[in-house]
């Protein structure tokens, strides 16, 4: 019996058709995949919750994002610290943005422009407040996966490379369920606090997607591989139809 439930849950998963599947959200909020935002906007009227903990220094994060109108992307992103050791680990900011998608084909080339700000606390000591604006396009590569790359400004700082660069793959290996996620990226979203990352030098990470429905998606993820700082997060995320 126990097994004829295991394989019956099985063709439900395996049924889902892909244009039913939710949307990733990222740490900052905007729809993506880790870190990387994507051109995709939400659904109208979704409400796209991501949530998860990230080991080391031990953040909570929550980060949200819907769409008011057809394309146009509202979002939103926190860092919870957990812990005050460490003077990097002083504040994470708060972010706040939109991103409107100009050109999109459901399966095909896509194109979108955002901006974000970051509310960074007094007792970081990072001059100025970080204003993001970035443009981003996105195609499928076939056999290759999901490709999504782009480049940016960030605005308010003197800190760091004002260049922003993110490129990012989406590789499925079991149907439309479970994927391969890989980022590439000096995308300034916390400018070295919180996790201990600056705008001077690039990131990459890597991790797993896995898709239970078309509501509820869980996530791991390995950050800044290459370099000699590594953590791990543990992620999920939740879609509700608001209005």
């Amino acid at each position: 019996m126990k097994k004829q439930v295991k394989i019956v849950i099985l063709i439900i998963l395996l049924s889902i058709p892909t244009s039913y599947i939710l949307g990733e959200t990222t740490i900052i909020g905007a729809k993506g995949y880790f870190t990387v935002p994507i051109p995709d906007t939400p659904t109208k009227g979704d409400i796209d919750i991501n949530t998860g903990y990230i080991f080391t220094p031990g953040n909570f994060y929550l980060s949200l994002n819907t769409s008011p109108i057809n394309n146009l992307e509202l979002y939103a992103g926190k860092e919870i610290l957990t812990t005050t050791s460490g003077q990097e680990f002083k504040g994470t900011p708060f972010i706040i943005g939109s991103k409107y998608m100009f050109y999109g084909k459901s399966s095909g080339f896509k194109a979108a422009l955002g901006v974000h700000v970051q509310f960074i606390s007094k007792d970081v000591g990072l001059p100025g407040t970080p204003i993001s604006i970035y443009g981003l396009v996105s195609d499928n590569a076939g056999k290759l996966g999901y490709i999504s790359t782009g480049i940016g400004y960030t605005l308010g700082i003197n800190a760091g490379y004002d260049i922003d660069f993110l490129l990012a793959l989406k590789k499925a290996i079991i149907g439309n369920q479970l994927y391969f996620i890989g980022e590439f990226t000096n995308f300034s979203i916390r400018e070295g606090l919180g996790l201990p990352w600056n705008t001077n030098r690039g990131i990459f990470n890597a991790g797993l997607l896995l898709y239970l429905n078309d509501f509820l998606s869980f996530k791991l993820a390995f950050y800044d591989l290459f370099d000699n700082f590594l953590t791990v997060g543990l992620g999920g995320e939740v879609k509700i139809r608001a209005f």
